[in-house]
């Protein structure tokens, strides 16, 4: 996760500030703070938008009866896309903030932005070379797993991930490196159509750097031409990498850059049923920052330099800060409109329960 830290911490409010961004970044999600670089430092703004500040004028959660109709008509059609990001996993896997200053704790970091897993991770790979922070990121995850209860599948921090695989999306578009959701798709099944479907995914991650690419390891595509997601067989795509493979995690920043530059010379690089998703409908962010600049600049090459390839009914769900005045939230909504972007302020728990919620209704008439 890359940040940009405020040159000047000494007041109270500066640091309330840094708190604030500490806690976005460990947690994944949550919209806390929106960077901006320019030549004399950086610039930061604080965003906390307080519970009691949801004025009249922007009523709580951000989206209207008509905006919920759009987006269920597009899941019918089968032409929305989710993108799911670190916070839908919460309390199921190590969060990237908290691995972050577990590294900089044991490896005395130099730097302040101990929270940012992409720069702690580059001080890594100088340190020890460029294979330790994915390994190490493998062997966290796996320790992780391995501690989890028999029944953690059923455990209610696992809700947003049933919520997600109940519900009929034919591609999965991920940056965490666990197979967690591939899993849930394989538990659970989902109505639609007037009949409940099996699900049978299909996984695959991003061959960024050559190494991957000329591997014995065919793509999932190359293994079947003529495979097309369906409800029945969803395709979970990974951009930063899984885990079984660790060559092929994105974590240092020189990872993120060199992914970047990859898929945009070789834009095959990203397999054409995952492109025609993104752009052939809604995309649905959960627990993805936009205030994250890898992610922002990894989701223009996506979907168009000014996002103008993401379709109408677009939805970025995030947390809302502590406390804030509604006229910085009424800025942030403007902001994300002009990307062409609706914002549902909750967790992705509370959106994927409401949005089950309302595709079950649906379904039943």
């Amino acid at each position: 996760m890359s940040t940009c830290l405020s040159g000047q911490q000494g007041t109270a409010r500066n640091g309330d500030r840094v708190r604030l961004s500490v806690a976005a970044a460990r947690r994944g999600f949550g919209l806390a703070c929106v960077y901006g670089c320019s030549g004399g430092g950086d610039t930061l703004l604080n965003l906390r938008v307080s519970s009691t500040a949801m004025s009249s004028e922007t009523p709580q959660g951000q989206l209207t009866q008509a905006d919920w109709t759009l987006l269920l008509s597009r899941i019918e059609a089968g032409a929305c896309t989710p993108f799911v990001g670190a916070g839908v996993h919460d309390g199921l896997t190590p969060l990237p903030g908290d691995i972050a200053m577990q590294w900089a704790e044991a490896h005395a970091y130099p730097l302040e932005d101990r929270w940012n897993l992409a720069r702690v991770a580059q001080f890594m790979a100088i340190e020890k070379g460029s294979r330790w922070p994915r390994n190490e990121l493998a062997a966290a995850f796996i320790e992780a797993k391995s501690a989890l209860p028999a029944d953690a599948e059923a455990a209610p921090e696992a809700e947003a991930l049933r919520a997600l695989a109940e519900l009929p999306f034919r591609t999965y578009v991920t940056t965490t490196p666990d197979d967690r959701i591939k899993r849930s798709l394989q538990a659970h099944s989902a109505r639609h159509g007037g009949k409940t479907h099996a699900r049978r995914p299909r996984a695959d991650f991003c061959r960024w750097h050559e190494a991957l690419r000329s591997s014995s390891l065919a793509t999932t595509f190359e293994e079947d031409p003529h495979y097309v997601p369906t409800v029945e067989e969803p395709f979970v795509f990974h951009l930063h990498g899984q885990i079984a493979v660790a060559e092929s995690l994105v974590v240092a920043e020189d990872d993120h850059f060199d992914m970047l530059v990859a898929t945009a010379r070789h834009p095959s690089l990203i397999p054409p049923a995952v492109q025609r998703a993104l752009r052939g409908g809604p995309v649905v962010l959960l627990g993805q920052p936009l205030s994250d600049w890898n992610f922002r600049v990894l989701l223009r090459s996506l979907c168009g330099g000014d996002f103008s390839g993401l379709q109408a009914g677009s939805v970025s769900v995030h947390v809302k800060p502590a406390d804030a005045d509604d006229g910085l939230l009424r800025y942030l909504e403007r902001l994300f409109a002009k990307l062409h972007i609706k914002v549902y302020w909750g967790t992705p728990h509370e959106f994927l329960h409401e949005l089950r919620e309302r595709w079950s209704a649906a379904q039943s008439k």
